[in-house]
């Protein structure tokens, strides 16, 4: 069973509760800092396309790119239910790790913790190659990810999401087990959905596996790939990541 493949209809449901366009607000924000206003940005795990959409919003042309069809199909919808943006977004079928589009962007950004999902060194270089071959020289790669320091100091818990709206309620557990030595969280989610309309009820699991990772470590991967790492900090915040920062960012520059 793939991760994401069984409950990604209800996905956009699960994370409504999620500021994508203050995320995104965040990230341009912190690029124009380092000198660079993107025009055109390659979305790497974009999943459903809310990202992608508000970096359209900010007139910011956005080619999105992910591995699950459904998820695409739902942002395809969704784009053409409102198709009004500042800029086009087009959403396309590909492996982040390995995808090869043959177009130069000003920007790369890999969000929600897709560099997280990169459990080997391989998967991560590979990752990075791919932000690194759609860069010009000097473009900015950004990504977020699990913060070592923050997953061992307050290692997971199991935790209830219930998100609801006039059509269907969501019940989802998150039943984690932590391998230090492998630094790895596997994540056991059970999914429970009602639908309201129908009275239907179905149940699904999934299992995501999840790499922690130090600043000194991606530093590092960074470097080998081509990268200048420029700044990293807590999730949304301009500080460096703290002892109990559980998520955090990274902004490197293509030499």
């Amino acid at each position: 069973m793939s991760v994401f493949g069984d409950y990604s209809h209800y996905y956009n449901l699960l994370y409504s509760d999620k500021d994508y366009a203050e995320e995104t607000r965040f990230i341009a924000e912190l690029m124009a800092g380092h000198g660079l206003r993107p025009r055109s940005l390659l979305d790497l795990g974009c999943g459903t396309g809310k990202h992608a959409c508000c970096f359209a919003d900010a007139d910011i042309r956005v080619v999105g790119v992910d591995k699950s069809e459904s998820k695409l199909r739902i942002g395809r919808k969704s784009l053409e239910r409102d198709p009004v943006l500042s800029a086009p977004v087009d959403l396309r079928h590909g492996d982040a790790c390995n995808v090869r589009l043959g177009i130069v962007f000003d920007a790369v950004t890999s969000l929600f913790h897709v560099m997280s999902y990169q459990t080997s060194d391989e998967s991560a270089q590979a990752l990075l190659a791919t932000a690194r071959e759609h860069l010009a020289p000097g473009g900015l790669f950004f990504f977020d990810f699990w913060h070592s320091a923050g997953v061992l100091s307050d290692p997971p818990v199991e935790r209830l999401k219930i998100m609801e709206d006039e059509s269907v309620r969501v019940e989802r557990k998150a039943i984690p087990r932590l391998r230090v030595p492998d630094n790895i969280v596997e994540v056991r989610y059970t999914i429970h959905l009602h639908n309201k309309l129908t009275g239907q009820n179905s149940d699904l699991a999934e299992l995501h596996v999840m790499r922690y990772r130090s600043v000194p470590e991606l530093r590092s991967l960074a470097r080998s790939a081509g990268f200048v790492p420029l700044d990293c900090g807590a999730w949304m915040e301009l500080s460096p990541p703290r002892r109990e920062t559980w998520y955090a960012w990274m902004l490197l520059r293509r030499e």
